[in-house]
């Protein structure tokens, strides 16, 4: 690029002007160009001069970034003093600090506490308990442990050292065999606690089957024929039989006859609950499937009395669907093996006949969602 020069006019009061503009503006201006001639390098105050700039600005907005990363940073760390807070004020803090996952700050606020001797109430701690176990965060349930254990020694006492939370806390992370040998001790050691210790199986139980953990399933049917050959405790079993049987997945029906087979007691309470176990499914989950594979079961272990009660709920649940084909196979079926329906429900399906109403389609069914039932025994 070519030069530019300014030629300054011959007149003595506009080359006073021009050198008086000069010096006002030394501090922008850099030294080098601040001389007194008769012309001014353009090319070499402004190339200068927007190399300063770019360099300031650059190490400006770097300045600023890094003070900006470092401000947020302390503002998300920042912990709050819990010296002068009321119980309450610290409870209303911890599960603040879950719902937004700052577990490092939940740690610091149980450390303060365990400092300040401030003890977090029990409806609070089973919550932390719940959250972290169900989230399988084993660090943070034994950091609660370890809180328990000073803070209130009655307590952790009374519920076997927390260990039942820290076993589902193993299962949720992918170690079955490890939690469930945990619950199997904490089982052994507080009697007291057995039916706690049975809802936490079902829950394991459910959450092994709907994620479809096929290594973790041949895991648990360990333990719960464990469970019932060692202490006469079926329960887990029969959850493990009935979500496994309810299930629409084949491998699961599978599982289901396996343990049958392979448990005496089981196939002694599904003859004594088959008519429950079908009347609830077909009233919640519209499963016909899976009575049918029961009256399959009933009649492959000759369980003819449950067999004909299964086949009379089930009879029922066709005549209220108005499913003509249905009904008719199930008579068929009972002449067959020479059993007889109730006088009732014989008259009811010739009513249906007489008057030719069309079927209603029944519901479809779908994989079953986890659901609670109880048994007792």
């Amino acid at each position: 690029m070519h030069s530019m020069r300014l030629q300054v006019s011959i007149s003595p009061l506009r080359c006073f002007k021009i050198i008086h503009n000069i010096q006002s503006k030394r501090n922008v201006i850099p030294s080098a160009v601040c001389y007194y001639a008769t012309s001014v390098d353009i090319d070499a105050f402004t190339s200068e001069f927007l190399e300063r700039f770019k360099a300031k600005q650059k190490n400006a907005v770097t300045n600023v970034s890094s003070f900006s990363i470092r401000h947020f940073m302390d503002i998300s760390n920042k912990i709050k003093d819990i010296t002068n807070m009321t119980i309450e004020d610290i409870q209303n803090l911890i599960l603040h600090l879950i719902s937004k996952n700052k577990d490092s700050q939940v740690e610091q606020v149980l450390t303060d506490c365990l400092k300040t001797r401030k003890f977090i109430g029990e409806p609070t701690l089973k919550t932390l308990f719940r959250h972290y176990s169900g989230m399988g965060k084993t660090d943070m349930v034994a950091i609660l442990q370890t809180y328990c254990s000073q803070g209130d020694r009655i307590l952790y006492k009374r519920y076997g050292q927390y260990l039942h939370y820290l076993a589902k806390a193993q299962c949720m992370k992918g170690n079955s065999d490890k939690g469930l040998s945990i619950l199997k001790q904490c089982y052994e050691k507080n009697e007291h606690l057995r039916s706690h210790y049975r809802v936490i199986f079902r829950e394991l139980i459910q959450d092994s089957v709907m994620n479809r953990s096929e290594a973790s399933l041949v895991i648990f049917r360990k333990y719960v024929l464990e469970f019932s050959e060692t202490w006469n405790d079926h329960y887990p079993l029969v959850c493990f039989w009935h979500i496994c049987w309810s299930s629409t997945w084949f491998s699961d029906q599978m599982l289901s006859n396996e343990l049958l087979e392979s448990s005496k007691p089981l196939q002694n309470i599904i003859q004594d609950r088959s008519t429950a176990f079908s009347i609830t499914i077909l009233r919640q989950e519209f499963n016909e499937d899976a009575v049918l594979r029961l009256l399959q079961t009933l009649l492959k272990y000759e369980m003819m009395d449950s067999y004909v009660k299964v086949l009379q709920v089930l009879f029922n649940f066709k005549l209220r669907q108005r499913d003509f084909r249905g009904c008719a196979e199930i008579m068929r079926n009972c002449e067959v093996l020479g059993v007889k329906l109730p006088a009732d429900q014989q008259g009811r399906y010739i009513k249906m006949l007489i008057h030719g109403r069309p079927a209603v389609e029944s519901k479809p069914t779908d994989k079953p969602t986890s659901k609670n039932f109880k048994l007792k025994f």
